[in-house]
């Protein structure tokens, strides 16, 4: 039923545009080039193309109309978290008085595409296992993640942690603490919430491995040698 009332109002609002019950900021001749230029991009499944001429549309008349063409480009292109913002700016912006029925039409086709998609957005649950979350850098894509999306580590399976909303498809993840550095690649669908384990030894751990190594090249085999040389190696970083 959800998709059936989506499909009937972008129908609605496409043979809206077609019989030319326009709005009268669109008839501008640039604006009504870039909105035609969309249109066909659109029609076509260049999606692409599409999104550049309505951003541009919209950038000179910023209404319903245009705005939620941009928006439906967008998740073709599956850059849902863009599209989700700009369905959710045309939401939250009300219809400038005397607006033509097309713009309510497109301000409603919004706020019920918006909803649609959300149900469909895939998510990234991350889970730091060794260290505490404070001292991790975790990024997406080069985008920093916030702390409140890491959990530590529990017993049992990991089910509850908040989960980051993500675009459908392959991700980077680049995660840090001190001197230690995960790097991975990740698929996520539609739809899914994938749960990515970060797992770290903790800073006693690491100056363990660093004073055993040291002393091991100082010492070479000489048993005395080395357990001195990590004792004070060890005490040294306490």
């Amino acid at each position: 039923m959800g998709v059936r009332l989506g499909r009937c109002l972008g129908g609605l609002l496409l043979v809206c545009w077609l019989s030319g019950a326009a709005f009268s900021s669109a008839e501008e001749p640039d604006v009504a080039k870039l909105r035609d230029e969309g249109m066909t991009a659109y029609q076509l499944g260049n999606f692409k193309a599409a999104q550049q001429a309505f951003d541009r549309a919209y950038q000179l008349a910023p209404l319903h109309s245009l705005g939620i063409w941009s928006a439906r480009s967008r998740v073709k292109l599956g850059q849902w978290l863009e599209a989700d913002e700009r369905f959710e700016k045309l939401v939250k912006t009300p219809l400038p008085a005397g607006a033509a029925a097309v713009e309510g039409i497109a301000r409603n086709a919004a706020a019920h595409e918006r909803d649609e998609l959300r149900k469909r957005m895939p998510h990234l649950r991350f889970r730091v296992d060794g260290v505490n979350p404070a001292e991790v850098e975790v990024r997406v894509d080069g985008v920093l993640v916030s702390d409140d999306f890491l959990v530590v580590k529990k017993d049992g399976p990991f089910r509850h942690g908040k989960a980051l909303q993500v675009n459908p498809g392959g991700h980077r993840i680049l995660a840090v603490s001190v001197d230690q550095r995960q790097d991975m690649a990740v698929e996520v669908a539609e739809g899914e919430t994938r749960d990515v384990n970060l797992r770290f030894a903790d800073s006693g751990t690491l100056r363990q491995r660093k004073c055993r190594d040291h002393c091991r090249t100082d010492c070479h085999d000489d048993n005395d040698c080395y357990v001195t040389c990590k004792t004070r190696c060890f005490s040294k970083g306490s």
